[in-house]
C-alpha cells in the first residue's frame, strides 16, 4: 500500500461519520440537549401561544393613551437628549477599552505558557515554580474579573464611587480585562515558535523576542478581538444604566418603568444604529490589519 492510499486511508477513518466515537459523541449531545430541554421546561407550544400577547404587549393597550411602542418618539429636543445620552455610553465603552487593554495584554503575556519561557528563560526549580505560580495566578484573576457579570461589577463600583458613567466604565474595564486576558493568551498560544527560536539564536532578549517575533504573528488577531469586545462593551453599557451607572441606559429604565414605550422604541432605534455604525466601522478596520 502506497503513502498516498495509507493518508487517504487515514483520512476517511477520521471524516467518516458512522464510526463509533463520532456515533457516541453525537448520542451524547442529543441526551445532553433533551435532558437541559426538559429540565428547564422549553416549550415550542407555549412560545406559539405567546406570540399574541407578545403582539398585545408592542401594539399596547387600546384603552390606555400612548402604551403601544409605536410610533416612536420624534420629538427634536427629546431624540437630541437621547443622542447625546448615547454619545456618553459609547464614550463610557472606549474609556472602559483603553483601561482593560492597559491591563489585559500585559497580563496575556503571563498567562501564555511560550510568552512566559521567553520572559523567564530556563528549566531551573525556581524558573518553573515563578513560571507555574504567574501563570495559575493571572488565570485566575482572568477567571474572577470575566465570571462576574458587568451589572454585578457596576452596582460594586455604585456603592463606592456613586452614581454616574465612573462605576459603569470601571465595570466594564473589569469584565472586559478577564475576557482580553484569555483571548489573548489563547491567541499568543498559538503562534510558530521558529521565528521566536531564531531571535533567541541570536541572543535577543525578552522584549525583542516579543515584539519581532510574537506581536507580528497576532496583530491582526488582537486587533479582532479588540473590535469584537468594542462592540460588546457599548452593548453592556446600554444597559449599565440600570444599576444608575450612566449612559442611555439610564434613560431607557426610566421610560420602560413609567410604560412611555413610545420613547424606548426610539432609545432602542438609536442604540441599534449606533451598534450598526460601530460594527462597520470595525469590519473595516479588520480589513486594514487582515
Amino acid at each position: 500500500m502506497t503513502e498516498t492510499s495509507m493518508r487517504l486511508d487515514e483520512i476517511r477513518r477520521r471524516t467518516n461519520p458512522f464510526n463509533p466515537s463520532s456515533i457516541s459523541i453525537s448520542l451524547a449531545a442529543l441526551v445532553l440537549v433533551l435532558w437541559c430541554w426538559h429540565s428547564t421546561s422549553m416549550s415550542i407550544p407555549a412560545l406559539m401561544e405567546g406570540w399574541g400577547n407578545m403582539y398585545r404587549y408592542i401594539a399596547g393597550n387600546p384603552e390606555i393613551r400612548d402604551s403601544g411602542f409605536f410610533p416612536p418618539t420624534i420629538a427634536g429636543p427629546t431624540v437630541m437628549k437621547y443622542l447625546i445620552s448615547m454619545l456618553e455610553t459609547v464614550q463610557m465603552a472606549v474609556l472602559a477599552l483603553i483601561l482593560s487593554v492597559l491591563i489585559g495584554f500585559p497580563l496575556s503575556l503571563l498567562a501564555s505558557r511560550n510568552t512566559l519561557n521567553i520572559i523567564i528563560p530556563g528549566e531551573q526549580k525556581y524558573s518553573r515554580l515563578l513560571k507555574n505560580f504567574l501563570y495559575t495566578t493571572v488565570r485566575f484573576f482572568a477567571n474572577l474579573c470575566r465570571s462576574i457579570n458587568e451589572i454585578i461589577w457596576a452596582l460594586l463600583f455604585v456603592s463606592a464611587v456613586g452614581l454616574g458613567p465612573m462605576p459603569g466604565i470601571l465595570a466594564l474595564a473589569v469584565h472586559t480585562s478577564g475576557v482580553l486576558i484569555k483571548l489573548f493568551s489563547e491567541g499568543i498560544e498559538t503562534v510558530e515558535q521558529g521565528p521566536i527560536d531564531a531571535l533567541n539564536a541570536t541572543g535577543a532578549g525578552s522584549i525583542k523576542v516579543i515584539s519581532y517575533a510574537v506581536l507580528p504573528q497576532i496583530t491582526p488577531f488582537f486587533v479582532s478581538m479588540t473590535l469584537y469586545r468594542f462592540e460588546s462593551d457599548v452593548r453592556s453599557a446600554t444597559i449599565l444604566g440600570f444599576t444608575g451607572a450612566g449612559g442611555i441606559g439610564v434613560y431607557l429604565f426610566d421610560k420602560l418603568r413609567s410604560y412611555e414605550n413610545h420613547d424606548v422604541t426610539t432609545i432602542l432605534i438609536i442604540i441599534v444604529i449606533t451598534v450598526a455604525i460601530i460594527d462597520r466601522l470595525s469590519a473595516i478596520i479588520r480589513d486594514r490589519y487582515s
